[in-house]
């Protein structure tokens, strides 16, 4: 089948367009280096043009191709030629054109002048014998000048004359740069004198002028220069009397050129109107200068003639030359006439050449001797260089010589021939000029005056970006440094805990993301726009980095690294049964990174440590704990390249930590070994990287890479190749020897049952962690709502996170099994969103409750009643919303199945879901009991009582009074209850339930707040700490047993809710050491901290996330026999923290001591945030007053 050659080229053109898009695309979607993804774009490039150049070869038309043309005669003929000579010899030297139609002399012209041409190639010459017609070309090498014949079928076959002409084009590279001159290039047109005389030889003449302007104008356009035009009219013996004439001169008179030089043309000539109106008189007065000339020498050679009829018709010749003036005009004008477009030929003067007749005699015979005529030049000021008087009188002066008699015979004698190249053509200096101004190198100094401009322009602009792409970065950082070498040294009194604010970790890590750029730039390679010569990085990321660790250094590390080497120096000389083999050898790891094993540090390893022991056990602020551990992280991964803060390990102390660790059991060692190599391997789960807005809304702990899917694949695979882990990380521990004599298999079946222990109780301690920030305002509420209800929602984003490193395929199905309320919620295997079909009802629910939160928000505010009834009602509204987004998440946890298992996750997660309606439910509720209470009146002149005193006010306050006490009754009913319970009371036994507690006490909202909201306005205000009495215009007088209860019931209430919304109760914990009791710990859930000697205090929240129970620890040191730990004191329940408390044999505010008869009395420090002591006995005991006024 026939191929269409369109389809072909258009199938391979969008081949290559589809590779060039998939090179785009590609490059742009996927997370490559600079590097990667311009090798990918070249291969795809490079792929779809040979996938291209495949389609176009395959869909070629099935035809037999043509043969393929040899070169022409003439180009070999040139190829030959510019062989011959040395390189770029040939093109290097000025070049002339002898052209003409056949029959013109051409061949005969350059071999019978005076050049000793040596043919270089073409048609050899045999001897004397007339040359035969040129077919193809010939090339000469005269002197310093190449001639180039062009035969007559390649003049007249414009595709072989524009081939011929441009084989013979200079390289214009030098000449463009100034290197040196172009050759000069002119031509020699050769016009025979039979066409004077021929039959319609005005035709002819007409038709070779246009031939002749058509080939020339090629020539000049192919070779890019106004083209030199020498007519040189050949057969010159064809004029009538030309023999008669010439034969009297001697051989020297008729070698100069006869005939005119014309001056060249100036710009003015050459437009289209003029030229003819100003070449033809001038080639007209060359003419009758020629004929004047000639005239004016009649004289001078009558006497040389003696026969008289040629006589006469040497006198005619001056006449009949002068009868070719109006053709050969014509022939001259239309020969070099301009074109409109490009470069032209230039007629630069016209010549006679011709043959006599002379004998030669076969005895040489003396010549007679004649005055050597002086050569007139071509080019010189007259146009007509025919013959010089002087030289005719030297000629007919001459003696002649004797002749001996001999054969005779004619032969022909070519007159005004011999000078002509080297006077006329070669003499000129019009034709270098006019090279060095040719097209061809004007336009390529053109081009290359372009590209350079170019070249500068693209540099400029590139240093200009660069300039300023570096002084932004050099600014940043600047202005970053100095921020940090700003601030101050983070210092503490001994036995506190201070820690850095936020914005100075915020300028830490500012700087610190600037110099991560710089490592960045370094480590892969310094992009386009920042090179160009002026890339400093290495300078500025070295002093940036040295601000950043000395800052760091304050702000940080030596706070960690003190308590790290705190915490090594406490540990016994033998492991106790409670001490943990993972952490202890982590301190020992991270030690020696950071001193003697530098180049080992990885930031999974040591950046864990750093935080941990900067946070001394102290629950921190989510943004402090994110921007901290990016710090470590940061010097972490400094320290293996270039420790910058480097230091010598303690000898003695790595020798005591490395026999305490040999003192565990074995699989310890191998266990913490094979966490350690599979941290390595798997990234830790972090919820911003599933989350990226978590940030601010949902705060997650980090869960380590061992104990993600990459870290439980990795581990499978260690414990089926465990051989590598039984001998531990000599460079940690030292050289403890392999683990001896125990069965390896049931030893690695041990940690694989240990592992899956560890993995289930890493995730539940997650799930734990996890918390919800509170709103602040019904606007923030609007927006967490929101975010926490949308496609991206961090809150299922974090349970996600779990169940995705839960899942069966993942993990086993025993431990996915205990994991099944979070698979319900966010099903394990869905990897691509947050939202499906089974809790889209619930993100449904809180943007609808979303939704009508922001109609309060955007209520006006309350100025009166109105307003404050449009508020109240936008609330209700809203509670109404809360309410069904409540309903579905309990809805969801109906799903959670009732394994025991499952059942230890369940309640957190439950908590999870309703967390942010709970929160928003309770700033509504405190928004839909608001008041409108209007300022008091300025107060008046107290009136004189009209009546007795009812009440303690005047008798028209009498039943306001009565109401007041009335509602105070009611809400005495309503608190009585609850304060009889703990831990109101102490010795109580029922527990108050956190609700019971937040509808009586919550800020706002509680019935203690409703009841000062609606009563006491203007009765009771707040001055400093405490709420007193005010005069009033009712004149009630409150009673000081009143006054006294409610200051007490609002302490109770901004102690246990630290101003929001829900029971929140947040205390730094100090537990103080003795010899007999050198380790305590104080535990809340899964939350524990430890103290020894020094160590600072820790942070606990109530209620806790982690779990309802709390017990104190303590370390019991037996003389002679190994330490044991013993458990002070233990509670359970909401209240476990304030009952372990209350527990104690001595509590008084912010101290509690235990006794016990084998530790002693373990001492405790409380600090609360909110400044009121809520822990300990009766701390917060009370009884409700009713009687309001006096």
């Amino acid at each position: 089948m026939a191929r269409s050659n369109s389809t072909r080229w258009i199938a391979a053109l969008v081949a290559l367009v589809v590779f060039i898009v998939l090179a785009w695309l590609l490059g742009r979607m996927m997370t490559l280096t600079d590097s990667e993804r311009l090798t990918l774009r070249i291969v795809l490039v490079v792929l779809g043009v040979v996938t291209a150049a495949a389609l176009a070869w395959f869909l070629r038309p099935q035809t037999p191709a043509a043969p393929k043309k040899e070169k022409d005669d003439e180009l070999v003929a040139v190829d030959a030629a510019r062989a011959r000579m040395p390189r770029g010899a040939f093109d290097a030297k000025p070049l002339v054109l002898v052209v003409g139609t056949e029959g013109n002399c051409k061949t005969t012209v350059v071999t019978r002048a005076e050049l000793d041409p040596e043919l270089l190639a073409g048609e050899s010459l045999g001897g004397d014998a007339p040359p035969a017609p040129t077919t193809a070309a010939n090339l000469w090498l005269v002197k310093d000048a190449v001639l180039a014949e062009a035969g007559g079928p390649v003049f007249s076959d414009e595709g072989r004359w524009k081939g011929f002409v441009r084989a013979l084009r200079p390289p214009r590279l030098r000449a463009a740069l100034g290197r040196g001159a172009p050759p000069p290039r002119s031509a020699v047109v050769c016009v025979s004198c039979d066409l004077f005389y021929s039959g319609g030889a005005g035709e002819q003449l007409d038709a070779l002028a246009a031939l002749g302007r058509q080939r020339l104008a090629d020539a000049a356009r192919e070779l890019g220069v106004a083209l030199p035009v020498y007519v040189l009219f050949t057969k010159a013996d064809r004029i009538p009397h030309f023999e008669e004439w010439s034969a009297p001169f001697t051989r020297d008179e008729v070698r100069p050129p006869l005939g005119a030089a014309l001056p060249l043309a100036g710009d003015g000539a050459d437009a289209a109107g003029a030229y003819a109106e100003r070449l033809v008189p001038r080639v007209e007065a060359a003419f009758a200068e020629i004929v004047g000339s000639l005239a004016g020498r009649r004289l001078d050679l009558l006497g040389r003639e003696t026969v008289p009829e040629r006589r006469l018709g040497a006198y005619e010749v001056p006449r009949e030359i002068g009868k070719l003036a109006p053709a050969a005009t014509r022939f001259l004008v239309e020969l070099c006439r301009p074109l409109q477009l490009g470069v032209s030929p230039k007629l630069r003067g016209f010549y006679f050449v011709g043959v006599r007749p002379v004998v030669v005699t076969d005895a040489g015979a003396a010549a007679p001797v004649a005055a050597a005529a002086p050569a007139a030049g071509a080019a010189g000021g007259r146009a007509t260089v025919a013959f010089a008087r002087p030289n005719i009188g030297g000629a007919l002066g001459a003696v002649p010589g004797a002749y001996t008699p001999a054969t005779t015979r004619r032969v022909p004698q070519w007159t005004f021939l011999d000078r002509f190249f080297p006077d006329v053509v070669f003499g000129d200096p019009v034709p270098a000029v006019l090279a060095g101004g040719g097209t061809r190198v004007a336009g390529l100094r053109r081009t290359l005056l372009g590209a350079g401009i170019g070249v500068g322009l693209v540099l400029s602009l590139g240093v200009l970006v660069s300039w300023l792409g570096n002084r932004s970065l050099a600014r940043r950082t600047i202005a970053a440094a100095r921020a940090v070498e700003a601030l101050p040294v983070v210092s503490a009194p001994a036995g506190t805990i201070v820690l850095p604010a936020p914005e100075a970790l915020r300028r830490l890590d500012d700087l610190r993301v600037v110099l991560d750029e710089i490592r960045g730039y370094e480590t892969t390679h310094v992009p386009l726009h920042l090179r160009w010569g002026l890339w400093r990085g290495d300078a500025l990321f070295d002093r940036g980095r040295q601000v950043w660790v000395t800052g760091y250094r304050r702000q940080l590390h030596d706070v960690a690294w003190a308590a790290l080497v705190d915490s090594l120096r406490a540990l016994p000389s033998t492991p106790r049964p409670a001490e943990e083999y993972g952490r202890d050898y982590g301190w020992l790891k991270a030690y020696l990174e950071l001193t003697n094993e530098n180049k080992r540090a990885t930031s999974v390893d040591l950046a864990p440590v750093l935080l941990s022991s900067w946070q001394r056990g102290q629950q921190t602020d989510a943004d402090i704990t994110a921007l901290a551990r990016r710090q470590f992280e940061f010097f972490s991964g400094e320290v293996a390249r270039d420790n910058p803060l480097p230091q010598a390990a303690d000898a003695e102390l790595v020798k005591e930590l490395r026999a305490f660790l040999s003192g565990f059991q074995g699989e310890q060692r191998i266990y913490q070994f094979m966490l350690a190599e599979a941290n390595k391997a798997a990234k830790p789960a972090r919820l911003v990287d599933v989350a990226p807005n978590a940030a601010g809304v949902v705060s997650a702990p980090e869960v380590p890479g061992a104990f993600t899917a990459a870290g439980w694949k990795a581990m499978q695979d260690a414990f089926r190749n465990s051989d590598r882990f039984f001998q531990g990380e000599r460079w940690v521990v030292g050289d403890v020897g392999a683990v001896p004599d125990q069965d390896r298999a049931r030893l690695v079946a041990d940690l694989r049952t240990k592992y899956h222990a560890d993995y289930a109780q890493q995730w539940r301690n997650y799930l734990g962690a996890v918390s919800v920030t509170r709103p602040s305002s019904a606007a923030d509420a609007v927006t967490r709502l929101n975010t926490l209800g949308g496609g991206q929602s961090p809150l299922l984003g974090a349970l996600a996170l779990a169940a995705r490193n839960t899942g069966a395929r993942v993990t086993d199905s025993a431990l996915a099994a205990g994991f099944q309320p979070v698979h319900a919620i966010t099903p394990p295997d869905t990897l691509d969103k947050f939202v499906t079909d089974g809790n889209k009802p619930y993100s449904d629910g809180l943007i609808a409750l979303g939704t009508s939160v922001d109609a309060v928000a955007k209520a006006a505010p309350v100025t009166d009643t109105a307003s404050a009834d449009v508020k109240r009602q936008a609330a209700t509204q809203a509670l109404q919303k809360a309410s069904d987004a409540k309903t579905a998440a309990l809805q969801l946890a109906a799903k959670f199945n009732a394994d025991p298992a499952a059942a230890q996750i369940a309640p957190p997660v439950r908590a999870l879901l309703t967390a942010p309606i709970d929160a928003t439910d309770a700033l509504l509720r405190g928004v839909s009991t608001l008041r409108f209470t209007a300022a008091a009146p300025p107060k008046k002149p107290a009136a004189a009582p009209a009546g007795p005193p009812v009440g303690g006010g005047a008798s028209n306050a009498a039943d306001l009074a009565k109401k007041i006490n009335d509602r105070a009754a009611l809400l005495c009913q309503q608190l009585s209850p609850v304060l009889a319970k703990f831990p109101f009371n102490s010795e109580a036994t029922t527990e108050a339930t956190t609700k019971e507690v937040t509808e009586m006490f919550a800020p706002g909202a509680g019935a203690l707040w409703v009841f000062q909201q609606e009563r006491l306005g203007g009765l009771l205000e707040k001055q400093g700490d405490k709420w007193a009495p005010v005069p009033n215009d009712q004149q009630i007088a409150l009673s000081q047993g009143f006054v006294d209860f409610f200051n007490r019931a609002a302490r109770v209430s901004a102690g246990l809710f630290a101003g929001g919304a829900d029971p929140k109760v947040v205390v730094r914990v100090h537990a103080i050491s003795t010899p007999d009791a050198p380790q305590i710990w104080f535990r809340q859930g899964a939350q524990e901290a430890r103290f020894v000697k020094n160590t600072a205090p820790a942070q606990f929240v109530w209620p806790s996330a982690t779990g309802r129970d709390a017990a104190i620890t303590a370390t019991v040191v037996r003389a002679r026999r190994p330490d044991t730990k013993k458990t002070v004191a233990r509670a359970a329940g909401d209240w476990a923290l304030f009952r372990l408390v209350a527990q104690a044999t001595k509590s008084e505010g912010a101290h509690a001591e235990w006794n016990d008869k084998d530790v002693g009395t373990i001492a405790v420090d409380f600090e609360y945030e909110s400044g009121i002591p809520v822990l300990g006995r009766n701390a917060l005991g009370m009884a409700c007053v009713a009687q309001v006024t006096k």
